[in-house]
């Protein structure tokens, strides 16, 4: 690969030092990473659908933890009658709050602080933007989350996407423009 065009007027290693009209980094023919414009290098390796899969699950037991404890709680202090009583109500009800609790810490504000949920911490795995590779925040994967939800509840093709996408997005990354990637 030759070096392009040398610019006196910065130091050497200095942004600027070269310029960048007609200056292709990936040779001169290539268009570079293909689905990615011009000017933007792909942020990392887009993730399987199983990986994801298997991220998801994970989250998914985290959350269910103080659900399920809440139910077993709600079974002791009611025993075995056919209708909850008050004490066994509260224990539900505060599981089912602590669990949502889980949700938004791990799937809102953990995974726009870092990109990364419980799950996808333990596969390997961060949610970027997908032409910056920079982190999406936590407002915008608030509406990535609750777009996945929607579009879960609507139709299983939100899941199944990432198999036949070139980018391996599922509807609600398309919407927020986020790429799942291996970090």
């Amino acid at each position: 690969m030759t070096t392009p065009p040398y610019n006196p007027q910065y130091p050497p290693g200095q942004p600027g030092q070269y310029h960048q009209q007609g200056y292709n980094p990936y040779g001169q023919g290539s268009h570079g990473p293909v689905g990615y414009g011009y000017g933007y290098a792909p942020p990392g390796q887009p993730a399987g659908w199983p990986i994801r899969v298997g991220a998801s699950i994970l989250d998914s037991l985290i959350v269910s933890i103080p659900a399920i404890a809440g139910a077993i709680l709600s079974l002791v202090i009611d025993g075995d009658q056919e209708q909850l009583g008050p004490g066994g109500g509260i224990a539900i009800g505060a599981g089912f709050l602590l669990a949502f609790v889980v949700w938004v810490w791990n799937r809102v504000i953990q995974q726009g602080r870092t990109g990364q949920s419980f799950g996808k911490k333990l596969t390997g795995l961060k949610v970027v933007h997908s032409q910056t590779g920079q982190l999406i925040g936590i407002g915008p994967n608030l509406g990535r989350e609750i777009l996945a939800q929607i579009f879960n509840q609507l139709c299983i093709l939100n899941v199944l996407w990432p198999l036949w996408d070139d980018k391996q997005q599922t509807w609600h990354d398309k919407v927020v423009n986020d790429i799942v990637i291996h970090s």
